[in-house]
């Protein structure tokens, strides 16, 4: 497809300043912590702003204050918190179901477009440790600290609509089911694509359920038996007698892929904490990043009203839930 140089200069010139935008209106969804005694604590809304903002930014937690400074003075936050303060939130784990819902409240405004999805997983390795890379061919000396993300997108867009983070060791198909439900509960599903890593009877009927058909490849040693499972037979003969028409299909799998190297061309393929709960919510607000740049390209394409915007009439139906804190 032709690029429209006209929206292309114009997505990358504007970027920032929508994001940012975007970025404050999806954290005043974000509930506060209860009121208690003592020394009030940061305002739980603002600090997943900052913290957001610093994995955009791809800067230390020290280079970041002065764009935060910035982001005070346009009125996007109350105070510029402290950088230790940045780096200690990212290891709270309040965080991680927070950023899990931001991923899918950012994705809602593009639910009219997409209908068709991929699924994959990924690895991001500790920027201390290993590339993900070395750890997939098992190269020698090359074996610690990486976790792996399991997403399903958009293959217009490549808008995230769900993500697991898990341990780097953790396979694949187990989560297919839990991205797929996620998805359906907002988007209309029509089609699913995967590779063969997640051919299974159950999946197969998860997406069916969902209303849409699976279009994952059979392997090898696989048979028409359905064992309770009559969609699986329907679906291997389709595959082996209309293979090219099954391919077709299929294939619009590298999409993912294609999500996964915007995601680390844009924001590494490297995390920075050191703690595996600073990690998730790393890797968490990297994708939400990827989500929100998305959302400007297409609303600068004309496919998302979002310019300067309230988005909150977008999300009815998708309520964060209430903290449960316990200090």
């Amino acid at each position: 497809m032709e690029t429209n140089w006209n929206t292309y200069n114009e997505a990358q010139t504007t970027e920032k300043l929508i994001f940012l935008d975007i970025l404050s209106e999806l954290c005043s969804y974000v509930p506060d912590y209860p009121k208690q005694v003592g020394r009030p604590r940061a305002p739980l809304s603002q600090m997943v702003f900052s913290c957001v903002s610093k994995v955009y930014e791809q800067l230390s937690s020290r280079r970041t204050i002065l764009d935060l400074e910035i982001a005070r003075k346009k009125g996007y936050l109350d105070h510029t918190p402290h950088f230790n303060t940045i780096l200690k939130y990212f290891g709270e784990p309040l965080l991680t179901p927070i950023l899990t819902d931001l991923i899918k409240l950012s994705a809602l405004p593009l639910k009219d477009l997409e209908e068709v999805f991929a699924v994959d997983a990924s690895g991001l390795s500790s920027a201390f440790y290993s590339r993900w890379l070395d750890v997939r061919l098992q190269n020698k000396g090359f074996n610690r600290n990486w976790i792996k993300v399991h997403l399903i997108c958009g293959v217009k867009t490549n808008i995230v609509t769900h993500i697991v983070v898990t341990d780097g060791k953790s396979q694949d198909s187990p989560f297919f089911s839990e991205l797929v439900r996620e998805t359906a509960k907002n988007f209309r599903i029509a089609e699913v694509c995967a590779d063969r890593g997640y051919s299974s009877r159950d999946n197969l009927q998860t997406v069916a359920d969902a209303g849409g058909v699976a279009y994952i490849p059979f392997k090898c040693n696989a048979t028409d038996k359905s064992r309770g499972t009559l969609l699986w037979k329907k679906m291997y003969h389709y595959f082996q007698l209309h293979k090219e028409e099954f391919m077709q299909h299929y294939h619009q799998r590298s999409n993912a892929e294609s999500t996964f190297s915007m995601l680390k061309r844009k924001f590494q393929g490297k995390l920075m904490m050191k703690k595996e709960v600073g990690q998730i919510n790393e890797a968490l607000a990297k994708v939400l990043c990827h989500n929100l740049c998305v959302l400007v390209r297409e609303s600068i394409e004309g496919n998302a009203v979002l310019r300067y915007e309230k988005l909150a009439h977008l999300f009815p139906s998708l309520h964060i839930k209430e903290l449960d804190v316990k200090n």
